[in-house]
């Protein structure tokens, strides 16, 4: 599962993407246009768990007004 979020404001330009591949998921952000995003990687105990944290972390983005692309 790979979703891919963006924002933007009069001050920002930025993007989020979440890419799950088994137990861990992948997080990619940073502004829009740069060429080395920041990434982190978070491992679960299992793919369940995976893909319920990554819906946890696209509630929390859609929250706080990232659209996706």
């Amino acid at each position: 599962m790979k979703k891919y979020f963006e924002y933007t404001d009069n001050i920002s330009n930025k993007f989020w993407e979440v890419n799950v591949k088994g137990k861990d998921v992948i997080v990619t952000y940073g502004r829009i246009g740069i060429k080395n995003p920041a990434s982190s990687t978070k491992k679960c105990v299992d793919n369940k768990s995976a893909k319920a944290y990554a819906e946890k972390k696209i509630r929390e983005k859609k929250n706080k007004g990232y659209i996706a692309k």
